[in-house]
C-alpha cells in the first residue's frame, strides 16, 4: 500500500475538478424537506423530542467570567467545559427540534444560539488553549484563535445549523455564521502549522481526524471560493494520510474503544465527507480502514460492556450505532453491521463528543431502520488478537457472552492516552468484567501534564499486576513487553509476555514472564494466569493485585478468593501456603468512575510471604456458577 494511499485516489488537481460548486454540497436533507424528515421512526423521534424539551427549557447557560483562570490556577477543566458543552447541546436541540417538527419549531432558540456562540471570546476551552496571560493562565487571542477539538466541533455544528436550518435564519446570522466560522477555523486551518497536523512528524492521535471531521464539512458548505475550498480539501487528505500511517495494520486503537469513536470513526466520517463531494469512495477498500472498523467488534466484552485499557470507559452511552453500522456498510463487513445494530442507542446525548451530524444522519437511514427492526445477535467473535496493538480478546464460547472472558495487554508505556499496565488483563463473567481496568475519571490540568503518573488510576499498582518493592510499572516507550507470543485455537487462547522492560531499572527485574491461558476444552472452562520471575535480589515486599468491584470474600485457608455481584461472581484460586490475600476499599469520588463502577472499588493485594529472588506462581479463575 502507498504511504500516501488518501492523496494518490485525490490528488490536488482531482480535488479541485470534482468538488461541487460552493454552496452546493448538501449530504443531508434541510428541515423543508418534511418527506425526509418525517420518515423518522417513532423510537428515536421520541428519544430526541424528549432531549430536545429539556435542553431548549430555561434561559442559555452563561459561561463563567472565570473559567480560564479557574483552570489555570487549579487545574479545574469543568468549571468552563461544563457550560461550554452545555451551550452547544441547546444549540444542537434547536437544530434537532426544527428537523423533527419542522420549520418555526424553534426559530428564536436558532437565532439566540448562533448570537450566543458567535459571541463568546473563543471556541477553544482552557485546557487546550495555546496563548497565556500574566501567571501563565491561558487567555484566549482574538485575533491567533486556538483551533482544538472543541473550536472545530463548533465550526461543524454552526456550519451544519447552516446547512440544515439556514433558512430559519436571518441574512445577519447566516452571515455572522460564515464570518466566525472562517475566522476562528478555516483560516487558521489553512495558515498555521498544528501539531495534530503531523507536518513535522509529530505522534498522531484522534486530534487529526475528529478535527478533521469538523473542518471538512465547514470548507464544503462555507467556503465561497473554488481555490480556497480545493486547497483547504487537499490539506485535509494529506493530513488524513499521516494519520492512516500511524494506525496499526490490525486497526487497534491504543487510546481505548472511548477514543476508538473520535479516532477510527472519526476518519471515517472524513471519508464519508470526501466520498460524498467528489464521488471517490475507494478509501473504503483500503485493508487497514476495514480493520479499523473492527476493533468494536474484537473489544466487545458482552452486553453494554466493552473493554477499556487506556482512557476507556467501558460503558459507550455516547456510541452513536448508526454510524458503525454505515461503517461497515462501507467496508463490507457483516460482523461489523451486527455489532452495530446490536448496540443500545446512545444516552448520553450532551457528551462533548457527540457531534450534530453524528446524532442525526442515521435518522434518515432507511437501511439502519431496517437492521434495528430485527437486530441480529452480536457477534462476540471467540479470539481476536491484535499483533500490533498487542491486545488479545478471548471468551469462553463463540457467539455467546455467558462464561468466562478475558482481555489482555501487552504494548509499551508510551501509547496514547498512556496508563502504566503492560501485561494487565480483564476478566469478565457472564458479560459482565469482574477483574476491572478503572479506566478514566474527570479530566483535570494533571491528567495530560507532568503530574499524569501520580493519578492513581493511570498507575501500574491500580492495574491487575505485581507491585515489586514497591517500584510500579515506569511511563516511557522503553518500558514495553518483550518475547510476545500467542497460541490461539478452538480450545486455548493464550498470551505470553515478559513484563520486565516495563518497570525502572532499580527495580532489579531481569525476567518477569507472565502467561494467560484461557482453556475451553475442561468443563468448566478455566483461565490461568502464570507468573515466572528473575529479580537481581529478594525484595522485601513482593505482591500481586487485582482491582475488583466487589464484594470480595476470602479464604485464606482453602486459598480462594470469590469476587463479583451474584450472576458474575468469580472463583480464583491462589497458593496459600506462599501468599497472604488482604483486601482494601477505595471509595470513588470521581463522578465518571462512580457513574460506572459505584462509590468504591477492592483491590486484593495476595502478598507473598516469603518473597524470593526468583519465583513462579499461578493464578486460576473459573466462573463460580453456582456460587449464592
Amino acid at each position: 500500500m502507498s504511504d500516501r494511499p488518501l492523496s494518490d485516489l485525490l490528488p490536488a488537481d482531482r480535488i479541485a475538478a470534482a468538488l461541487p460548486r460552493p454552496g452546493t454540497w448538501r449530504p443531508l436533507p434541510p428541515a423543508a424537506d418534511r418527506a425526509a424528515w418525517g420518515r423518522v421512526p417513532a423510537a428515536p423521534r421520541a428519544r430526541l423530542e424528549r432531549w430536545t424539551d429539556e435542553r431548549l427549557a430555561g434561559a442559555w447557560p452563561p459561561l463563567p467570567p472565570d473559567g480560564f483562570e479557574a483552570f489555570g490556577a487549579r487545574g479545574d477543566r469543568v468549571h468552563h467545559e461544563g457550560p461550554h458543552f452545555a451551550r452547544r447541546s441547546r444549540m444542537a436541540a434547536a437544530v434537532v427540534r426544527t428537523l423533527l417538527a419542522g420549520p418555526g419549531a424553534a426559530t428564536d432558540q436558532l437565532i439566540e444560539g448562533v448570537r450566543e456562540l458567535c459571541g463568546e471570546p473563543t471556541w477553544c476551552v482552557p485546557a487546550h488553549e495555546r496563548s497565556t496571560g500574566p501567571g501563565g493562565i491561558p487567555a484566549p487571542d482574538p485575533d491567533r484563535p486556538t483551533l482544538d477539538l472543541f473550536a472545530a466541533e463548533t465550526a461543524g455544528l454552526l456550519a451544519f445549523t447552516s446547512l440544515l436550518v439556514g433558512d430559519e435564519l436571518p441574512p445577519e446570522e447566516r452571515g455572522t455564521i460564515e464570518a466566525e466560522v472562517r475566522h476562528r477555523v478555516l483560516v487558521p486551518f489553512r495558515e498555521r502549522d498544528w501539531p495534530w497536523l503531523g507536518l513535522r512528524g509529530e505522534p498522531l492521535n484522534n486530534w487529526t481526524p475528529w478535527i478533521l471531521s469538523n473542518v471538512l464539512p465547514a470548507t464544503l458548505i462555507l467556503d465561497d471560493d473554488p481555490g480556497t475550498q480545493a486547497s483547504g480539501v487537499a490539506r485535509a487528505v494529506a493530513a488524513l494520510d499521516r494519520y492512516l500511517a500511524s494506525v496499526p495494520a490490525d486497526g487497534g486503537c491504543d487510546e481505548g474503544i472511548h477514543y476508538w469513536w473520535r479516532a477510527a470513526a472519526s476518519f471515517f466520517e472524513c471519508l464519508e465527507h470526501l466520498a460524498s463531494a467528489t464521488g471517490e469512495d475507494g478509501a473504503f477498500r483500503l485493508p487497514v480502514v476495514a480493520s479499523m472498523a473492527r476493533y468494536p467488534v474484537a473489544a466487545h466484552l458482552g452486553g453494554e460492556w466493552y473493554v477499556n485499557f487506556a482512557d476507556g470507559r467501558p460503558l459507550l452511552r455516547a456510541a452513536e450505532p448508526g454510524l458503525l453500522y454505515r461503517y461497515g456498510v462501507r467496508t463490507g463487513d457483516a460482523e461489523v453491521r451486527a455489532q452495530a445494530a446490536a448496540m443500545p442507542p446512545a444516552t448520553d446525548l450532551d457528551a462533548p463528543d457527540h457531534s450534530l451530524a453524528r446524532l442525526v444522519t442515521p435518522l434518515i437511514d432507511d437501511s439502519w431502520h431496517q437492521a434495528r427492526h430485527a437486530p441480529p445477535a452480536a457477534p462476540l467473535p471467540r479470539q481476536t488478537w491484535l499483533p500490533d496493538t498487542q491486545v488479545l480478546t478471548a471468551r469462553e464460547h463463540a457467539g455467546d457472552s455467558g462464561g468466562l472472558f478475558l482481555a489482555a495487554k501487552a504494548g509499551h508505556n508510551d501509547e496514547s492516552h498512556n496508563h502504566n499496565d503492560v501485561g494487565s488483563f480483564i476478566v469478565g463473567v457472564n458479560a459482565r468484567p469482574v477483574v476491572i481496568d478503572l479506566g478514566v475519571g474527570t479530566y483535570d490540568k494533571s491528567t495530560f501534564g507532568p503530574d499524569r503518573y501520580r493519578i492513581w488510576t493511570m498507575r501500574s499498582a491500580w492495574h491487575n499486576l505485581p507491585l515489586i518493592d514497591g517500584h510500579e510499572q515506569a511511563a516511557g516507550r522503553h518500558h514495553t513487553a518483550a518475547d510476545v507470543c500467542t497460541r490461539l485455537s478452538a480450545t486455548v487462547a493464550t498470551l505470553t509476555l515478559d513484563l520486565a522492560g516495563a518497570w525502572p531499572q532499580e527495580a532489579g527485574v531481569r525476567s518477569w514472564r507472565r502467561e494467560l491461558t484461557l482453556a475451553r476444552g475442561a468443563k468448566p472452562a478455566t483461565l490461568t494466569v502464570r507468573d515466572d520471575w528473575h529479580l537481581a535480589e529478594p525484595p522485601g515486599d513482593l505482591a500481586l493485585h487485582l482491582v475488583t468491584t466487589g464484594p470480595v470474600a476470602v479464604d485464606q485457608a482453602a486459598g480462594t478468593l470469590l469476587l463479583g455481584p451474584e450472576g458474575h461472581r468469580l472463583a480464583v484460586r491462589f497458593d496459600a501456603a506462599g501468599y497472604r490475600a488482604e483486601t482494601e476499599e477505595r471509595s470513588v469520588t470521581d463522578a465518571k468512575l462512580r457513574a460506572v463502577w459505584g462509590p468504591s472499588v477492592h483491590r486484593v493485594r495476595l502478598v507473598a510471604k516469603r518473597p524470593e529472588a526468583s519465583g513462579a506462581t499461578a493464578l486460576t479463575f473459573q466462573a463460580a456458577r453456582n456460587a449464592p
